[in-house]
């Protein structure tokens, strides 16, 4: 667990995990609005090398992808969402496929039947308006 006390820690905790993913992997963001999960989702795309100004978090479009070498990185946004439809699942588990994209997925706990069994699963509490209790876990199943 990890107490971050403003935007600039939770974003440098997010590029240190973005280190363990880098060549390849999924990172699914849990937490209530106003937790941080896009505040991370920036630190972490700074970590691959993407420029954080440009990363927006995708709630109308759900996905926004980024070239990441030969590969991208994709980044989801499931706020709006009420349930999955069969097109958009299928795009994401197309992503899935290629363990080289790597992925973070905003409100994760609406694809919680689909999610890959080998992920990081980051769970964001709001403690004040600038404080953010932060935990990690890596699956491996």
């Amino acid at each position: 667990m990890d107490i971050t006390k403003n935007e600039t820690e939770t974003q440098k905790l997010a590029e240190n995990i973005a280190e363990k993913v880098k060549k390849g992997g999924v990172i699914c963001l849990f937490g209530d609005l106003g937790s941080g999960k896009t505040t991370f989702a920036k630190g972490f795309a700074k970590a691959l090398g993407i420029d954080s100004f440009s990363v927006k978090s995708p709630t109308y479009t759900y996905i926004r992808d980024y070239p990441l070498g030969k590969n991208k990185f994709y980044h989801i946004d499931l706020y709006r969402l009420e349930t999955i439809d069969e097109l958009l699942l299928q795009e994401i588990e197309e992503f899935l496929i290629n363990e080289k994209n790597v992925i973070i997925i905003e409100w994760a706990d609406k694809l919680k039947d689909y999610l890959p069994k080998k992920r990081i699963d980051i769970c964001l509490e709001y403690l004040d308006e600038n404080s953010r209790k932060i935990n990690v876990f890596e699956q491996n199943e």
